[in-house]
């Protein structure tokens, strides 16, 4: 088991956002991921991802230009960019910080099963939910793009609300 899901499942009950990841995320690992420099950035994917498939990364990049610290704008940048880009929060978890645990973060899978976090080459472990609705996730991108969308607490946790984790 990965860093990431044992930090979600050791710490479910620790918030909303913990229960709600540990009941819908899934976990990759570190053995799936390659650390990368894709259009002149440093960049973690998994370690399958097709050359043509890295065109389209390097171009999405070059496009919406990531930047560091921005994980919840980037990731909505890249899904904006091309549909196959699925926008993805949870956890994730630096192989020499494990006992610090996970950091809220966000990323894509390239059609829903590549990783691809065009934001930090940093992390080792993902542990996150896919997050598919357009309307939710327009919502999100024009109103509170560097947010996020699960923990976001200046919309009082709308997302997790009406999916009844928060009262």
């Amino acid at each position: 088991m990965n860093a990431a899901t044992r930090y979600v499942e050791a710490s479910e009950t620790a918030s909303p956002l913990h229960t709600y990841v540990s009941d819908h995320g899934q976990g990759v690992s570190q053995s799936e991921l390659e650390h990368t420099t894709v259009a002149s950035r440093s960049i973690t994917l998994s370690n399958d991802v097709a050359t043509d498939d890295r065109d389209l990364i390097a171009d999405g990049i070059r496009a919406t230009e990531p930047t560091e610290e921005s994980c919840f704008a980037n990731s909505l940048g890249m899904w904006e960019y091309d549909e196959r880009f699925t926008y993805v929060e949870g956890f994730a978890v630096m192989s020499d910080l494990v006992d610090v645990g996970g950091i809220e973060h966000a990323w894509c899978l390239l059609d829903g099963e590549h990783l691809v976090d065009p934001t930090t080459a940093s992390f080792d472990h993902y542990h996150g939910v896919s997050i598919d609705d357009p309307e939710i996730l327009h919502q999100y991108a024009e109103e509170y793009p560097h947010e996020g969308i699960l923990g976001n607490h200046k919309d009082r946790y709308t997302f997790l609300r009406e999916r009844g984790y928060v009262e």
